[in-house]
């Protein structure tokens, strides 16, 4: 994606001392401020997942209607564990890209799929015209053995590769993914996805936006320099995320207990809550060096449209 090789280059050059330790600091500049007034844009991505049902589908709809003048970097599709959605993920792939006119990137999973069936869902995307593909290893299928396929997104992606020109992405995981043995062997896998093929990386949601930056440094003196793309999550239902984050190992901040505590006894409160604390962690992502932003909508919009407005975008 052309639109992030410049803001790449400026933001994520980690062999630089100087650049290493701004970002470790909390960044202290105005940024929605200089968003609006210099008419500067992060370019903004929003994950969607396959509906059930009409009136699922109907919200769908709405949320692409409502975000795709802002989605300046396109929409996700998410693909259930062990590829159980994948049907469901190519129909709502090429529907919201006819309704948005935007770009549409499908995500794909290793475990759980054959490597013919894996192979015959993106084969079905190109013909499609969906040519970008988050290859990912993916959740184990809730029953069942595992099917014989790619062991590795690596693997995945390389044989996409070989395949058809696609725009291959992979995820990246600020905290360290839980099945790795260190931070360093975490890092040097990503670093083979993107050998096999990959041009950027999604990052797994943080709730500690440090946490992304120490990641981009650690990145950079590792060679990595692609765009590595912050998940940023609405922070609505505040509990429900709080769990699944502690689940994935992610770090909660104490300052969110805090500032989400009143919401607990009065629940009026909680989109005001959510809305000033989301535009927090993208302001601070951004400061860190984010190259672009790619919001988790739960396949909802008001929250989401609002903070694309907040960033400079409409």
């Amino acid at each position: 994606m052309v639109m992030f090789g410049a803001m790449t280059r400026r933001a994520q050059a980690s062999n630089h001392p100087g650049r290493s330790a701004a970002r470790m600091g909390q960044p202290q500049d105005a940024l929605l401020q200089r968003l609006q007034a210099e008419g500067h844009r992060i370019p903004l991505s929003f994950e969607l997942f396959p509906p059930h049902g009409a009136d699922r589908r109907r919200d769908l709809d709405a949320t692409v209607a409502a975000l795709a003048p802002v989605a300046t970097a396109g929409f996700s599709v998410t693909m259930g564990a062990g590829g159980t959605t994948r049907q469901g993920t190519h129909e709502t792939c090429t529907a919201v890209a006819a309704q948005s006119g935007r770009p549409v990137m499908a995500h794909l999973t290793a475990l759980g799929l054959t490597r013919a069936e894996a192979l015959a869902a993106a084969e079905g995307l190109w013909e499609a015209g969906i040519t970008r593909i988050l290859a990912l290893q993916g959740d184990r299928p809730r029953q069942g053995p595992v099917p014989p396929g790619f062991a590795h997104a690596s693997d995945l992606v390389a044989a996409l590769a070989a395949r058809h020109p696609f725009d291959l992405s992979v995820a990246a995981y600020p905290e360290t993914h839980p099945a790795a043995r260190t931070p360093e062997a975490d890092i040097d896998y990503l670093r083979q996805k993107l050998e096999a093929g990959a041009r950027r990386a999604y990052c797994q949601f943080v709730l500690d936006p440090a946490a992304y930056g120490r990641f981009l440094d650690a990145c950079g003196r590792h060679g990595i320099d692609v765009p590595i793309i912050p998940g940023l999550m609405p922070l609505e239902g505040w509990a429900r995320l709080r769990g699944f984050a502690r689940a994935n190992g992610a770090c909660v901040p104490a300052w969110l207990d805090r500032l989400f505590a009143p919401a607990e006894k009065r629940p009026e409160l909680m989109p005001y809550l959510a809305a000033a604390a989301t535009v927090e962690q993208a302001r601070r992502l951004v400061a860190y060096g984010a190259p672009a932003l790619h919001v988790y909508t739960m396949n909802r919009w008001p929250q989401a449209l609002a903070l694309a407005h907040l960033m400079g975008q409409g």
